[in-house]
């Protein structure tokens, strides 16, 4: 399919005027409305009557219209396969996008895509941009280690480097950490941390690496505890580790026994060497692969350095050292919280930038520091904070999901790091690159907004209903044509919606709940205080239709409540917010704060 291809879209009344304004510039492109208000109503009979009307406008057979058009487009939300149309009438007829802003956009694509009589054509644009910027990824996860220039035979040799220093003109910035390349010409990798692994049972440790994987965590940090030796359980909790996953594993410590330990049992990496522990480690360092994450402090006697040129020069000190042992290193300038007591923020910014300019090693970006110790939603946090790890040099973006509000940070990160790193290949801005992070608001509004002018044409319509449908309108709601409704056909058609002041129970009730672990929505149906059944479901609507089809809802009321509270129990599901019944699901102050 072409974009000069010649298209039929067929559409409800309601949308109409939103499809034409889409494609006025497509001279190749007609578009009919239907008598149906709202596409999402049309089914395939409705779309065969549409295309029946239309041929008949056109003073042609239906069949015929195969001669004039190359397709048809659906536009809605359509339930039916679309393929009846073409088993009738013999010409091809597909879903459009939901959305008629984005029609242009499938036009544009219509031959990256195939069109489908059952899924959204928007699904079909999304999945080809993704699938072209993932090309674009994995063309640099391809690329080598090292290019050393070969003078003699004018090309470039991918061979180890050595004459491990920084002084060295070898490139030191690509390594490889576990079987996962490292530097500034792959993405940034995502390392999530696992805080307090010694105190999580086996089925919790390995819950929890489940999910960081399935969050896209490039690297497994286990997280040990602060002031204990747990040496002992290593073997246990790194066991877990390989068992499930090849990704490369660290271990996260200051204790020295720990560390060693973690050698010994050839852990990828360790977090952290500094001044104070490198004598014990360099010997069991040697005799490994392990690569080392390395500070610019010294915690054995407390020096940790604040000033930017303290931080380079002791990070540099402390670099050398491992390298002057061809031990594999990650620089670590440590990235400080906002507001830091010493060195700030920003400062610690500047320092990563200098540093990397000044040696080209692999450096760590410990952004956990910053989203863990700020009172926000992460997202956006997390991605702002990932396009500065690019900029100044960045390899290996950490963060662990110790706090409620820093969920999901790792996918976050995974997502940022692909947006990022496809705007540096493309050089251009972090955006439109087929992946985004705009999860709580839209890049677009696309919702169709209601005004004083759409009120006046109701007003308009609802004053022109004759007897006859008055009737039926009455008829449809009573049931019964002699209890009859009286429409006084004005402005007093605009009811002004309260509460009512009397509510009259249900004959039972249910108790709303998430289970997290499994993703399921929870309703607990209770008679006179008594549990009776238990219903579980993935979405609102199985659970609803469900208690529906038991006759567990009898009043209108209590279905309209269990409605509500179902969807806000599967936001919250979704969007890793908490959900507490009968409460707002966004209840803290700032949607109530009057800053003027």
């Amino acid at each position: 399919m072409k974009e000069t291809s010649k298209i039929l879209i067929i559409t409800g009344k309601q949308a109409y005027e939103r499809v034409n304004k889409a494609v006025l510039n497509y001279k190749n492109i007609d578009v009919y409305q239907t008598n149906i208000s709202i596409a999402a109503f049309l089914t395939p009979n409705l779309i065969l009557k549409a295309i029946s009307d239309y041929s008949t406008e056109l003073n042609i057979s239906e069949k015929k219209l195969s001669t004039i058009y190359d397709f048809i487009l659906v536009t809605g939300l359509i339930r039916h396969d679309l393929k009846i149309i073409e088993d009738n009438i013999g010409i091809k007829c597909y879903k459009s996008t939901r959305e008629a802003s984005d029609i242009p956009l499938l036009i544009k694509n219509l031959e990256n895509i195939s069109l489908s009589t059952i899924d959204y054509a928007d699904d079909q644009i999304a999945q080809y941009i993704i699938k072209e910027a993932e090309k674009e990824l994995q063309k640099a996860e391809e690329l080598p280690l090292y290019d050393i220039y070969d003078n003699e035979n004018h090309e470039y040799a991918h061979e180890m480097a050595t004459n491990c220093s920084l002084n060295s003109k070898n490139n030191l910035s690509n390594i490889k950490i576990g079987n996962l390349k490292i530097g500034d010409k792959y993405p940034m990798r995502v390392l999530g941390e696992i805080v307090h692994t010694p105190w999580l049972s086996d089925k919790e440790l390995e819950n929890k690496i489940n999910y960081y994987i399935d969050s896209g965590a490039d690297m497994i940090d286990l997280g040990m505890v602060s002031n204990e030796d747990n040496s002992k359980d290593l073997q246990r909790i790194i066991s877990i580790a390989r068992d499930l996953t090849d990704k490369p594993i660290s271990v996260d410590t200051l204790n020295t026994k720990e560390l060693i330990e973690a050698i010994k049992l050839d852990v990828d990496m360790i977090l952290s060497v500094d001044a104070g522990n490198s004598d014990d480690l360099i010997p069991y360092l040697s005799n490994s692969n392990t690569a080392s994450v390395v500070l610019p402090t010294n915690y054995k006697t407390n020096e940790v350095p604040h000033k930017v040129a303290d931080k380079v020069t002791k990070l540099k000190e402390n670099v050398e050292k491992l390298l002057s042992n061809d031990l594999k290193v990650v620089a670590d300038p440590i990235l400080e919280p906002i507001n830091n007591l010493g060195c700030n923020f920003t400062d610690s910014i500047v320092a990563c930038k200098l540093f990397k300019e000044k040696y080209k090693l692999p450096m760590f970006f410990g952004i956990g520091n910053v989203t863990e110790l700020f009172d926000v939603d992460s997202n956006g946090v997390n991605a702002t904070l990932c396009a500065i790890g690019q900029e100044v040099g960045g390899n290996i973006l950490f963060t662990p999901e110790a706090s409620d509000k820093c969920k999901y940070s790792i996918k976050e990160l995974k997502i940022a790091s692909k947006i990022t790193f496809l705007a540096k290949l493309k050089n251009s801005l972090p955006k439109d690159l087929g992946y985004t992070l705009i999860n709580y608001k839209d890049k677009k509004n696309d919702e169709e907004i209601y005004n004083k002018s759409e009120e006046v044409k109701l007003l308009n319509k609802i004053n022109k209903c004759d007897d006859k449908l008055n009737n039926k309108i009455n008829n449809k709601i009573n049931g019964k044509i002699n209890n009859k409704l009286e429409y006084n056909l004005s402005e007093n058609d605009i009811i002004i919606a309260k509460e009512n002041e009397k509510q009259v129970l249900d004959k039972g009730s249910f108790k709303i709940k998430l289970d997290r672990e499994n993703s399921n929505i929870i309703a607990i149906y209770y008679v006179y205080g008594q549990p009776m059944k238990i219903l579980k479901g993935k979405n609102p609507k199985e659970i609803y239709e469900t208690a529906f089809r038991l006759n567990m809802v009898t009043k209108m009321d209590h279905a309209a409540y269990f409605g509500k509270e179902l969807e806000k129990a599967e936001i919250a599901l979704k969007i890793g917010k908490k959900y507490n019944q009968d409460f707002d699901l966004y209840y803290n102050d700032f949607w109530n704060l009057n800053l003027k």
